[in-house]
C-alpha cells in the first residue's frame, strides 16, 4: 500500500485553491460527491469552490489550515487548476500542518502547494487529480482508485521507470508540473535540490518553452547536486514534435552524471497514475 485508506464513516474535502472551479462544472463535482458517498465516504465543500472572487486569498488558506486541522478530515483533494494555487502559500500554518495526518492531493498548478508542503511542513503529499476518474470514460481510473484506496492494493501509484541516464538513483522526490514548479524559484516555498529526485511534466509547451524551462531549472541553486530526474508526459509537446523528450533534457543539462528515468504514466492523462512526493526513493534500473 502507499496511498490512504479509507473505510465507511469516513470524511475527505474537496477544495479549489488554484482557478475557480467554473459554475459549469458544478454537476461534476457533484458526481464525484456521490462517487465517495456511494462509498461511504462523507464529503465537505470548500465554501469558496466556485466563488470567482481575485480577494479571497487569506480566505482560502483559512478554509485549509483549518480542514488540516479538522480530527474527522482524512484527505483534502483539491479539484481545481489553472495558476493561481501559489497566492496561498504565504498564509497556510506550516507548522500546524505538519504535525496533521490529512493527506492532501492535487496536481498541475497544485504543484506549488504540493512542493512547499513538503519544504515548510516537511509533509509527504501526493500528485494526483481525483476528477480523473470521471474524466476517464473508461472506468480503468475509478477502478485503480477504488483498489488503492478501499481495498489496500497499489494499482493506482504502479508506474515501471526507463532509464535512459544512469542506472539507479535515491533521494527525496520533489517536482511536478514544470512551469509550476518554476513558480517556486527564489522564494522560501521552494524545496532546496540537493541530494533530490526530481520529477517533471507538462500539460502545454512547445520546444521553445519547454527548453526556456529547462534552462531555467538547471540555474536554479543546487541543481548539479540532484540525485536524479524522472520525466512523465508533456503532452502538447509529445502531440506536435517528434524529437524525444529525454534527449531535450540530456541536451540541456550537459551531463551524464545526473541519473534519468521516464514513464508515460504520469502528468496530464486521464488514466495518470499517481505518485507520492516528499518520500525517499530508491529507483533502480529494471524495477517498478
Amino acid at each position: 500500500m502507499m496511498g490512504q485508506q479509507f473505510k465507511s464513516g469516513d470524511t475527505i474535502a474537496f477544495v479549489a485553491n488554484s482557478n475557480p472551479v467554473l459554475p459549469t462544472k458544478k454537476a461534476e463535482i457533484q458526481q464525484l460527491t456521490e462517487f465517495f458517498q456511494s462509498q461511504g465516504i462523507k464529503v465537505k465543500e470548500s465554501p469558496l469552490l466556485y466563488e470567482q472572487s481575485q480577494t479571497n486569498v487569506r480566505q482560502k488558506a483559512m478554509i485549509m489550515n483549518q480542514f488540516f486541522a479538522d480530527t474527522q478530515i482524512r484527505a483534502i483533494f483539491d479539484v481545481s487548476g489553472g495558476d493561481r494555487a501559489n497566492e496561498i502559500l504565504p498564509y497556510l500554518d506550516y507548522d500546524k500542518i505538519s504535525n496533521s495526518p490529512v493527506a492532501f492531493y492535487g496536481y498541475s498548478d497544485l504543484t506549488v502547494v504540493l512542493n512547499a508542503l513538503i519544504a515548510k511542513a516537511q509533509r509527504i503529499v501526493t500528485l494526483w487529480q481525483v476528477r480523473t476518474i470521471l474524466m476517464d470514460q473508461t472506468g480503468i481510473q475509478k477502478q485503480k482508485m477504488v483498489q488503492s484506496f478501499f481495498h489496500d492494493q497499489s494499482s493506482l501509484y504502479q508506474v515501471k521507470w526507463e532509464f535512459v541516464q544512469g542506472d539507479q538513483m535515491q533521494g527525496v522526490l520533489i517536482g511536478g508540473n514544470i512551469r509550476c514548479f518554476l513558480k517556486l524559484a527564489g522564494t522560501p516555498y521552494q524545496p532546496s535540490l540537493e541530494g533530490k529526485i526530481i520529477f517533471l511534466e507538462a500539460m502545454s509547451g512547445n520546444r521553445e518553452r519547454l527548453l526556456s524551462y529547462f534552462h531555467q531549472l538547471t540555474q536554479l541553486q543546487g541543481f548539479y547536486d540532484i540525485a536524479g530526474i524522472l520525466l512523465g508526459t508533456f503532452t502538447e509537446y509529445q502531440q506536435n514534435d517528434s524529437y524525444p523528450i529525454d534527449k531535450l533534457v540530456k541536451e540541456v543539462i550537459g551531463t551524464t552524471e545526473i541519473p534519468i528515468t521516464k514513464t508515460n504514466k504520469i502528468g496530464h492523462a486521464s488514466t495518470a497514475q499517481a505518485l507520492v512526493l516528499g518520500k525517499h526513493y530508491h529507483i533502480r534500473k529494471g524495477t517498478d
